[in-house]
């Protein structure tokens, strides 16, 4: 009798145990998906938007569309793929204005011969700016005929590349003319 008590014991415990796990995983579970509603609800996304009205202005802009803040970790502007850098400060205004040289002296020389004046804004984006949602930033905006045109002629061979990540840590890149429309999940942005 005392050992169909133990065994009967034993089942129990077996029971309770198995329970427990299932009581557990449900947990964890419940957890996982709670984690990914609230992720949802701090989710940035960033887009690049370019505006031009032909012989008056270009702008290019930075715009958070997500429901979150988005906390940049780092910003590269590359021509031609090579990454253009300055050695003073590591921001992109200085790296944007670097990157479209060229098209600024032409225009420059299109300018004297022809009397036209452009307008020049460079804006910068660094490490530990953050891009709230529902705004955008003007990173680049050209107003007067031959810079503008210069420019749109060779835009394709300036890139600007944006590593971002949500306030749950959540990492994305995006870049300036990437083919695929969304931006790409990443493990962690890397140091600039």
């Amino acid at each position: 009798m005392d050992e169909k008590r133990f065994r009967f014991d034993l089942f129990i415990a077996l029971c309770a145990l198995l329970i427990s796990a299932v009581a557990a995983a449900a947990s964890a579970y419940q957890t996982y998906v709670i984690r990914q509603q609230y992720s949802a609800t701090v989710w940035p996304y960033l887009t690049f938007i370019t505006t031009s009205s032909t012989g008056r202005y270009f702008e290019l802009d930075v715009s958070n569309a997500g429901i979150g803040p988005a906390l940049i970790r780092s910003a590269v502007v590359t021509r031609d793929g090579r990454p253009v850098s300055t050695p003073e400060t590591p921001t992109t205004s200085p790296a944007l204005g670097l990157a479209i040289g060229p098209e600024r002296e032409a225009a420059r020389i299109e300018e004297a011969r022809t009397h036209q004046r452009a307008n020049l804004t460079i804006s910068s984006i660094v490490r530990g700016d953050v891009v709230p949602a529902g705004s955008k930033l003007e990173l680049l905006r050209v107003e007067g005929e031959p810079l503008e045109r210069f420019i749109l002629a060779d835009a394709r061979r300036v890139d600007l590349k944006l590593c971002y990540c949500s306030l749950l840590g959540t990492c994305w890149v995006k870049r300036l003319w990437d083919p695929s429309v969304e931006p790409h999940a990443v493990a962690g942005c890397p140091e600039t």
